[in-house]
């Protein structure tokens, strides 16, 4: 049973508490394999933003946003942290339920919704630390395989989680470790003679919370000296793994929950937005129409966590959003031929 659920890391519930469901369809993803974007993650965004701006939009990083604009019951806008306005006929918010619903919203339309009595019967999911490592040496060199690395210090998934939750001094619940450096066709030809690899596990957020308003990169020795220690055991245990990348190693850091917080706002670091368990997916509200006109939830809270999922998530708002056009877009997916299990995305 502890081989069968070992991959609940990838939505970050142990078995004891995620739905059925949530797990099921994770393992039938993967039994083919998976896909690697071609030249990495970031072109993703690099290949999506040319689509945007050729369709009258734009693209900005940095740029918070305090407060969705509703006027008489309809979405009209956002307003920025910097006190600007953007007017729209429709806002679409990829931001999760608890930003979208329990921030963003002004607070007269969260108490006309009963907001709060939604959010109740769902949390958030937890966070996360991961390494980020850079070596010496090519994939081929290192002996660094395509494939990801399950480990845990035994089988008792629950046990070891909810003692690393009370202590971070105890031992890793759960290590993924990947070589995105291997995966990708093209990295060779961009970087010679280096690789990369990232170590993830489990975060809890309390014994960072202590830190959360101050600035990144600027939280004190005290946290860096956490972060320190955390990340020598992380290599450590990289190191048990593949002794060979001691001495190639040149390049080490560490993210923490805040991280997440920092850059995704997330209130707690939380990295899968809401959890999977049952009683989320019983939430009809979670849904890509809400009850504010203009006003539209798509990203990983409509459906699940996963960038796959995310996407089908986006193309299912696009559908309601479109309205009579839907079903050319279904009949695009219907046409639409995976590529071969170990093709490149």
């Amino acid at each position: 049973i502890a081989v069968l659920t070992g991959q609940w890391g990838d939505y970050g519930m142990v078995p004891r508490d995620a739905s059925f469901l949530m797990h099921a369809t994770l393992v039938k993803h993967y039994l083919d394999g998976g896909n690697y974007p071609v030249g990495g993650a970031w072109k993703i965004a690099d290949s999506i933003i040319p689509t945007i701006r050729a369709g009258g939009g734009e693209v900005f990083t940095y740029a918070k946003v305090d407060e969705i604009l509703v006027e008489d019951g309809s979405a009209r806008g956002v307003r920025m942290a910097d006190g600007s306005e953007v007017r729209a006929d429709a806002v679409v918010s990829a931001a999760g339920a608890l930003l979208t619903f329990g921030r963003l919203l002004p607070a007269g339309e969260r108490e006309r919704l009963g907001v709060a009595n939604k959010l109740s019967h769902v949390k958030a999911s937890g966070g996360h630390l991961c390494l980020y490592a850079g070596f010496e040496g090519s994939a081929a060199t290192l002996g660094l395989a395509r494939t990801n690395l399950w480990v845990y210090p035994s089988i008792d998934h629950e046990g070891n989680v909810d003692r690393f939750m009370a202590d971070l001094d105890a031992p890793f619940p759960m290590l993924y470790i990947s070589f995105p450096s291997a995966k990708d066709p093209e990295w060779d030809a961009h970087h010679p003679g280096k690789s990369t690899v990232e170590v993830l596990t489990v975060g809890p957020y309390a014994p960072f919370a202590k830190w959360e308003d101050a600035t990144w990169g600027k939280r004190g020795e005290d946290y860096e000296a956490l972060k320190a220690k955390l990340q020598r055991r992380l290599l450590d245990a990289l190191f048990a793994r593949l002794p060979q990348l001691r001495d190639a190693l040149v390049y080490a850091e560490l993210s923490t929950p805040l991280s997440t917080r920092w850059f995704q706002q997330n209130p707690h670091g939380e990295i899968y937005g809401l959890d999977h368990d049952v009683e989320r997916f019983s939430q009809e509200w979670l849904h890509p129409a809400t009850p504010v006109k203009g006003l539209y939830l798509t990203g990983a809270d409509v459906l699940s966590a996963g960038v796959g999922n995310a996407l089908a998530n986006r193309m299912m708002t696009a559908c309601v959003m479109l309205g009579r056009e839907a079903p050319g877009v279904f009949r695009m997916l219907a046409e639409w031929k995976p590529p071969a299990p170990d093709a490149p995305a």
